[in-house]
């Protein structure tokens, strides 16, 4: 690669990172809570995963290869996550994977957690890398017997991977020809240890911000020419409901882009959803007085006629 590009790309790397810095936990909510596997699916090998002194630990099934996969699916986030690997420890964390182990990495991708006590594990295979797909950029420290802190940031197409505060790997999917074809969403995965019986790897502190719980960001996707990645953003826009009105309308400004094309379709979607006859009048209501402070500041007369069509579907 050429210098100047590897410069530019390790300062993107370093720039993404500093957006999470070490303990900013604002957003941040526990996925595992320390007494049972509640929100939580085994989806192979039930033998392979146990609670233990608040602690998720793997290994010590001997039903073949385990998968714990969350319930709740994730396209864009930041996960963190503490974890321990014994001598010859040998785990990974799935992301947007798929509960059914037969599609789990064919769907998603997974980032590796191995002890080094395999030689032949290259900067494509070790701790922190996008296994077989993205090498790492710095080999983080391996030490088995410790807690490490990993967190991983998903942005639509973008992945950083930081252990112990250090950035090891940066992929852009679309850049990435086996990533290409990827989910953008899915649940997250742990497997259970999968190396030498008796080993074993152990998680604490998991927890994770939902990015797409969060209206500017979700607005940004709308931007994007990738229609992938704009209609996981028109749904957590409909999920967010009320809470994104106001971001939507202002890209409803935007005239005839494609932020203002997918921005009318949702806000359609969510003011028929308020406006059906079995809607809660608080929703209505609600969404009915942020179009109407978002009509009184726009300037473009297509875009105020457009609101009131919405409003006067709301009033019927």
């Amino acid at each position: 690669m050429h210098k100047s590009l590897l410069f530019v790309l390790l300062t993107l790397i370093v720039s993404a990172a500093s957006l999470f810095a070490a303990g900013e936990e604002k957003g941040f909510v526990p996925i595992f809570n320390g007494h049972d596997l509640a929100g939580w699916n085994v989806a192979a090998n039930p033998d392979g995963f146990r609670v233990e002194d608040g602690l998720l630990v793997t290994g010590g099934g001997d039903g073949g290869l385990g998968l714990l996969c969350t319930t709740a699916e994730y396209g864009n986030f930041i996960f963190r996550f503490e974890y321990m690997l014994s001598g010859v420890g040998n785990s990974g964390v799935l992301l947007r994977s798929d509960s059914n182990p037969d599609l789990a990495w064919e769907k998603g991708y997974e980032i590796q957690l191995l002890a080094p006590w395999t030689p032949w594990r290259d900067d494509l295979h070790c701790t922190g890398s996008i296994y077989g797909h993205v090498a790492v950029v710095n080999r983080p420290d391996e030490t088995t017997g410790k807690w490490h802190e990993m967190e991983i940031v998903c942005d639509r197409f973008q992945i950083i991977i930081a252990v112990d505060g250090e950035v090891t790997t940066w992929a852009d999917m679309s850049m990435v020809k086996s990533l290409n074809a990827k989910s953008l969403r899915g649940p997250v995965g742990l497997q259970d240890n999968h190396g030498t019986a008796g080993q074993w790897a152990k998680f604490r502190n998991l927890r994770i911000r939902n990015l797409d719980l969060e209206p500017d960001y979700v607005a940004g996707g709308f931007a994007y020419t990738d229609s992938r990645v704009r209609k996981l953003a028109h749904e957590a826009a409909v999920e967010l409901d009320t809470l994104i009105v106001a971001p939507l309308c202002e890209l409803l400004a935007q005239e005839d882009s494609v932020s203002s094309v997918g921005a009318k379709k949702a806000l359609f979607k969510i003011v028929a959803a308020a406006s059906a006859p079995d809607a809660p009048a608080g929703v209505r209501l609600s969404v009915s007085k942020t179009l109407q402070a978002q009509r009184a500041g726009i300037k473009s007369e297509i875009v105020r006629k457009h609101l009131e069509r919405l409003l006067g579907m709301l009033e019927k």
